[in-house]
C-alpha cells in the first residue's frame, strides 16, 4: 500500500492475514469440537485469534497515538473498511432472518405443520426480551451521550456515560445468558430451536464483541487518547454498536413477537 499512496504512512502488517487465518481455525475448531467433542482444536485456535488481535490492535494503537500515522488519508480508509464490514454483517444477518422466515412460512409436516413446532414453548416477548430491548435502546442512548460529550470537551461525561454503555452492554449479555438457561428447548431439538440460538447466539456474540471495543476506548478515554480530532477508533466503536442495535430491534420483533 505504501508503494503505490505516498500519503498513506502505514507500514505493512501482518496481523490482518495471521487474524483471518485464525477466525479461519476457529471456525473449523468449532465445527470440530461439535461433531467429536474435541476442545483442543478449539481452545488452540481461539489463543490464536485472540493473541493476533491483541497485537493488531496494540500495533493500530501505537501507530495512531505515538507515532502519529494516523493523517486523514488513513482514518478515511478506516472509516471505508468499517462500513464495508458492517455491510457485509447486515448479509451475514439476512442469512439468519432469511431463514428464520422460510421455515416459519412453510413449517414441515413432521413438527406438526404448525410454527413454533409442536412441543416447543416460545419466550413471552414481553418478558427477558423486552428487558434487554430497553437494554439496548438505552445503551444506545448513553453512547450517543458518550460521543456528544466528547464533541464538546466533556470528558467526565464521557467517561460516566460510556461506563454506563459498557455495564447495560455486560447485562445484556447477562440476561441473555439466563434466557437460554431457562430455555425449554434444545439447539438440536427443532428447526426452530437452531436457528433461533444461530440468531441470537451470534447476535450476542456481537455485543460481546462491541462492549469489548467500548471498553477498549473507556480506558483510552481515561488516559486522555482520545480527542474530538483523534477518535477513529471510538467513532467506529459506535457505529458498530447502533448496528447491533438494530439488529437486535428486528431479532426481537421477527424472532420474539411475530415468531410466536
Amino acid at each position: 500500500m505504501k508503494k503505490f499512496n505516498p500519503f498513506h504512512l502505514v507500514e505493512l502488517s501482518p496481523w490482518p492475514i495471521l487474524t483471518s487465518f485464525s477466525f479461519l481455525s476457529f471456525a473449523l475448531g468449532v465445527i470440530i469440537m461439535v461433531r467429536s467433542f474435541d476442545c483442543v482444536p478449539f481452545l488452540f485456535s481461539l489463543f490464536l485469534l485472540l493473541f493476533s488481535s491483541f497485537l493488531w490492535g496494540r500495533d493500530v494503537h501505537r501507530e495512531g497515538c505515538y507515532e502519529g500515522w494516523h493523517n486523514l488519508e488513513v482514518t478515511v480508509g478506516f472509516k471505508v473498511g468499517m462500513i464495508l464490514f458492517i455491510l457485509s454483517e447486515c448479509f451475514f444477518f439476512l442469512g439468519m432472518f432469511w431463514g428464520y422466515l422460510h421455515l416459519a412460512e412453510a413449517p414441515a409436516v413432521e413438527l406438526g405443520g404448525v410454527w413454533p413446532p409442536v412441543g416447543i414453548t416460545p419466550f413471552d416477548p414481553k418478558g427477558i426480551p423486552f428487558l434487554n430491548t430497553i437494554l439496548l435502546v438505552s445503551s444506545g442512548v448513553s453512547v450517543t451521550w458518550t460521543h456528544h460529550a466528547m464533541e464538546v470537551g466533556d470528558f467526565k461525561a464521557s467517561l460516566v456515560s460510556l461506563l454506563l454503555t459498557v455495564l447495560l452492554g455486560a447485562t445484556f449479555t447477562s440476561f441473555q445468558l439466563l434466557e437460554y438457561y431457562v430455555a425449554s428447548f434444545t439447539f438440536s431439538c427443532s428447526s426452530y430451536s437452531s436457528v433461533y440460538f444461530m440468531g441470537t447466539g451470534f447476535h450476542g456474540l456481537h455485543v460481546l464483541i462491541g462492549s469489548v471495543l467500548l471498553l477498549i476506548c473507556l480506558f483510552r478515554f481515561s488516559y486522555l487518547t482520545i480527542s474530538p480530532n483523534h477518535s477513529v477508533g471510538f467513532e467506529c466503536s459506535v457505529w458498530y454498536w447502533h448496528f447491533v442495535d438494530i439488529v437486535w430491534f428486528c431479532l426481537y420483533l421477527v424472532f420474539y413477537w411475530w415468531g410466536v
